[in-house]
């Protein structure tokens, strides 16, 4: 099932997100954002250069609401994580997995859904449930309002990205291009955070994070791409929510963070929700 990428993404975006807040110390945001963007870049285009593969393709209009959405949301969350609790910016994260399956029913995408796919989006909903009791992000003091604010519109924009990405699998336009014109974008507006924000003292340790950032976000871009773009949209976006468990788990390596009673719960809660949306995807050969 192509819907399964999404675990691998999940876990490199985990990584990606240790990554960013690791490299925040030394670094600010543009050089963040440049840093995550240009191994993406130098990688597929040689890949697209040594088979003589065209760059830009047909459906310039589609990649660019993708990117413009992609973008914003990249920009969004990485502030959100670098300001707020990990644990706090991971759940606003994982909003997109809501905005998805209203856009869904919104728009009628799933014929008879009352009946039908109820399953489907009450995973999504108790996935959600499990993320809020891992992380409890309402019960934070002195949250920073402006972050966690950006946080949540990280996730609407997200979703409406992968929402995107799945248009152009659908007509067909390859994973490597996809994610080589967003991480050309993410370039552009990273030089530009760059010029406005200026440029940091650089170390060993704070370029191999810089490092991590970029190739832990390409490993995830392109798997998420794959995910959402040949698999369900609906299944992949469940899955998302494995990422709460391998953010737990490096959490609990690089900082000894733990969970409580309700935080256990909550990943009971993810677990259960996943499982419950791939087996009727199977059952379905959704």
């Amino acid at each position: 099932m192509q819907s399964l990428w999404m675990v691998v993404a999940s876990l490199f975006f985990a990584l990606m997100g240790m990554f960013i807040k690791l490299a925040a110390e030394y670094h600010n945001l543009g050089e963040i954002v440049l840093f995550r963007g240009l191994p993406s870049v130098f990688a597929i285009a040689a890949y697209a250069f040594y088979h003589q593969l065209p760059l830009l393709g047909n459906h310039l209009k589609t990649h660019a609401r993708r990117n413009i959405s992609g973008i914003t949301s990249m920009w969004l969350g990485f502030y959100s994580t670098t300001l707020l609790p990990q644990g706090t910016a991971s759940a606003l994260k994982y909003t997109s997995p809501l905005f998805i399956a209203a856009a869904l029913l919104y728009q009628g995408y799933f014929p008879g859904i009352l009946k039908a796919q109820w399953l489907r989006f009450g995973a999504i909903i108790l996935g959600f449930i499990g993320v809020l009791c891992i992380f409890n992000p309402f019960t934070e003091n002195g949250l920073d309002t402006s972050a966690f604010t950006a946080g949540l519109i990280s996730g609407f924009m997200g979703a409406t990205a992968y929402m995107t990405v799945r248009s152009l699998g659908r007509i067909g336009e390859p994973e490597w291009r996809t994610v080589l014109l967003f991480s050309s974008s993410v370039v552009i507006t990273g030089l530009a955070g760059v010029a406005i924000l200026g440029i940091s003292d650089y170390t060993l340790t704070s370029s191999l994070y810089l490092l991590g950032v970029g190739l832990s976000g390409l490993g995830g871009q392109l798997s998420m791409t794959r995910a959402f773009s040949r698999g369900s949209t609906t299944l992949s976006a469940t899955l998302q929510y494995t990422g709460i468990i391998f953010s737990s788990l490096i959490g609990y390596q690089i900082w000894g963070e733990t969970l409580n009673h309700i935080g256990a719960l909550g990943m009971i809660l993810v677990i259960v929700s996943g499982v419950a949306a791939t087996l009727y995807a199977r059952q379905r050969n959704a």
